[in-house]
């Protein structure tokens, strides 16, 4: 289990981990301008490798911008980077749930934002505040939400892909959005407040003409897109 929180300090990053049979000991490797948290393998403590549930326990600091890179295999995260300055955030997922939420304003202009799942029950939220420039999603056999609340300040773009896999995109309609749809053998399903325009759907905001602007691009097969205007 891991859960990240943001940090009060001047600390780069802080928290514990807990594993008792010591067959997953933590290491710590400190390079330059580089952190790397990782479990290591001790063979001499595999024999209570499944009776255990690690966990982390971590807050991020905020004193200056950074790229963080999550990497896991079968877990369960609840993550919340509400208010750290990213400048860069890719997050791979094997198996689990994760719910990864940017509760306040990222400080910092972020140029990419990269997740890629595998069979991940997985839900972000307040995307609009994560204040990306570009975000890529690849996605398998799962299920996905994408909640785009929060305060847009800039134009962005995201690209979302999944295969076999029910997709929900939740959209502010004080958002200026734009939903291009691309469903191969996949259903639709439309929520009250979009209107199509050149080939895209839009908010009531981007029909208004206000900006900036997300667009966000949908590659849906063998699964189904269902979009939500909400208040």
């Amino acid at each position: 289990r891991l859960r990240i929180v943001p940090g009060d300090g001047e600390a780069w990053v802080t928290g514990s981990y807990q594993y008792p049979s010591g067959a997953l000991p933590l290491k710590i490797d400190k390079r330059g301008g580089r952190v790397t948290i990782t479990q290591d393998y001790d063979v001499t403590g595999l024999g209570g490798l499944f009776r255990y549930t690690p966990r982390f326990d971590l807050a991020l600091g905020k004193a200056k911008p950074y790229a963080l890179t999550l990497e896991a295999g079968a877990s369960d995260c609840a993550i919340d980077l509400g208010g750290i300055p990213l400048k860069e955030l890719t997050v791979r997922q094997g198996a689990g749930r994760v719910e990864l939420d940017f509760s306040t304003p990222n400080p910092q202009e972020m140029v990419h934002l990269l997740v890629n799942s595998g069979a991940v029950g997985l839900q972000m939220k307040n995307l609009g505040n994560a204040g990306f420039a570009e975000m890529t999603f690849e996605g398998g056999a799962a299920s996905y939400k994408f909640e785009f609340g929060g305060v847009l300040k800039r134009d962005a773009r995201a690209k979302i892909s999944t295969s076999m896999a029910p997709v929900e995109i939740r959209i502010p309609s004080t958002t200026a959005a734009r939903v291009i749809e691309n469903t191969v053998l996949a259903s639709l399903d439309l929520g009250d407040g979009f209107m199509k325009k050149s080939g895209a759907f839009l908010t009531e905001a981007a029909w208004a003409g206000k900006t900036p602007v997300l667009t966000i691009q949908a590659n849906i097969s063998l699964g189904s897109l269902a979009l939500r205007s909400v208040q």
